[in-house]
């Protein structure tokens, strides 16, 4: 049964994480919760049906857990300069960084980063021109963007 529900699940994480890493620990972290179960489903029940409703719930939880991750932004990027010629060469160089960081993600969330925050579209536009939910779109930008907080955070430190 687990090769037979196994890409469903995997296909519901990447739909909604956009990337295959996240998909993989969806299945994986679905398939224990389905195995913990197992001796209370019943043969009517549509087992494919109640796969994909356990892989939504976990990325739920994955999602929350994500979020619920104290995340600030670096202070080499809030840091405001008193000389203003280094102004300058801070803001390059910050920039740099983060398209570094931006290079870093995966395609889909590059995608989606790229669209909502350098070329400044709606989260409305780039779902009609992807074809995911609006809601994806939102969750996907944010942990995007959560990633990229904790890379440049992770990068800047000294």
């Amino acid at each position: 049964m687990i090769p037979r529900l196994r890409p469903s699940m995997v296909k519901v994480g990447r739909n909604f994480f956009g990337n295959m890493m996240d998909a993989e620990d969806v299945a994986q972290e679905s398939l224990v919760r389905l195995w913990t179960y197992c001796e209370r489903l019943d043969s009517d029940m549509n087992i494919e049906a109640l796969a994909i409703k356990v892989a939504k719930n976990v990325c739920m939880d994955i999602y929350k857990k994500m979020n619920s991750a104290d995340i600030e932004p670096p202070e080499t990027l809030l840091a405001s300069s008193s000389d203003m010629s280094d102004a300058g060469i801070m803001a390059e160089d910050t920039r740099q960084k983060i398209d570094e960081a931006i290079e870093r993600l995966n395609p889909r969330e590059r995608q989606l980063i790229r669209a909502r925050h350098i070329d400044d579209r709606s989260t409305e536009d780039i779902s009609k021109d992807t074809g995911l939910p609006r809601s994806s779109v939102q969750s996907m930008i944010s942990v995007a963007r959560k990633k990229l907080i904790k890379d440049l955070q992770k990068r800047l430190r000294v």
